[in-house]
């Protein structure tokens, strides 16, 4: 199909937004070819955009998106890594004020404090859980908070009704463990979590049998939604197939989704659709300011974050600390600016010109 001109700068902006939130900046060594992975899984196409296309398709003011994120890391109860959750509090923020979407953030009991609070940072109404279903999305943005069981199945049956009685238009996680073919949970370092993990391989489940949208975000392959993905996990993280845990299974996660988002940072992956779907919907304001992240970060640490990759309460996020968070931001939204095509002047020469403006120079 012969694209548009909006196509192709739509397009670009998509590849940019991978590009740059899948940048190894850590040198860990497996973003590469884990991204790699899932874009020959997602037809060679951007993720963050797919992502973001899925979204803007199937929901509409009155349904609801249901997040699930958080990981309370192993002796540091009961305190949650700060990525996940501030992603998906920028995230929640974009669904519900760009499409108008009731927000459900599922997580683990300790963890629904820090998370309501960020949604609060985040510019939402959090209310309570029961009356989420009354709400059209239209007149405010708002969002609820409820604990995930700890218990499979008790898990599942609470997921059913959910998605059965909120009209649930998509399922997302972000940064939320993931489970191996035995269903045994792990950090990626091969140590089991499962006892201290609220479990979301059930509402994954769920959403899928009623034909709702799954995507999961990860910058591991041991996080929830990850399925896409699970060979290259298995063959490539050093304890993917042999966890050294009793049950030997690796530390791959197995759990199918429509579309897996593989990001140096998972918040980071949040942020992406969140930028593909303010450039989807012309809506900039949809993409979060630096001031707005420091705020998330602040919240975070006040509210029990720690880093997940130094167990420390501190402003960052997998050793990556505000500022460059920040700059992650900035360039976001840059990119979604996309000066050359949008406001092309007479000293340079764009091949991507956009049909649209959003003022100053108008495209020639």
């Amino acid at each position: 199909m012969e694209r548009t001109p909006d196509d192709e700068l739509i397009w670009q902006i998509g590849e940019n937004v991978d590009r740059l939130i899948a940048i190894d900046v850590l040198s860990y060594g497996v973003i590469d070819a884990l991204y790699r992975a899932a874009r020959r899984a997602n037809g060679d196409a951007p993720l963050c955009l797919t992502a973001a296309r899925l979204l803007r398709e199937r929901v509409s003011p009155g349904t609801t998106v249901v997040l699930t994120t958080g990981l309370i890391l192993p002796g540091h109860h009961p305190y949650g890594e700060t990525d996940g959750p501030i992603g998906t509090a920028v995230l929640a923020r974009a669904l519900a004020i760009g499409l108008s979407a009731r927000i459900l953030v599922l997580a683990d009991p300790e963890l629904t404090a820090l998370i309501a609070a960020l949604l609060r940072t985040a510019e939402l109404q959090v209310i309570d859980p029961d009356a989420l279903a009354a709400e059209d999305g239209r007149h405010r943005a708002v969002a609820a908070v409820a604990a995930l069981s700890r218990e499979n199945q008790a898990a599942a049956n609470a997921a059913a009704g959910w998605i059965d009685g909120l009209r649930v238009a998509a399922v997302i996680a972000v940064e939320k463990p993931g489970a191996n073919a035995l269903g045994v949970y792990h950090m990626v370092g091969g140590t089991d979590i499962s006892a201290g993990v609220s479990k979301g391989q059930g509402l994954f489940a769920e959403a899928q049998a009623r034909g709702v949208l799954t995507i999961g975000i990860g910058d591991r392959g041991n996080e929830l939604g990850m399925g896409p993905i699970v060979e290259t996990a298995r063959d490539l993280l050093p304890f993917g197939r042999s966890c050294g845990c009793p049950c030997g299974g690796g530390v791959a996660d197995t759990t199918p989704a429509d579309l897996a988002v593989v990001a140096t940072v998972s918040n980071w992956g949040a942020y992406g659709i969140a930028t593909c779907l303010a450039a989807l919907l012309e809506r900039s304001d949809l993409i979060q300011s630096p001031e707005l992240e420091g705020e998330l970060f602040a919240t975070a640490k006040r509210e029990g974050g720690v880093d997940g990759m130094t167990g420390r309460a501190a402003l960052s996020a997998d050793g990556i600390g505000m500022p460059v968070n920040q700059g992650v931001v900035r360039l976001l939204a840059e990119i979604d600016r996309a000066q050359s095509a949008r406001f092309p002047s007479p000293f340079s020469t764009p091949l991507i010109r956009s049909g649209r403006s959003r003022g100053g120079m108008a495209p020639r």
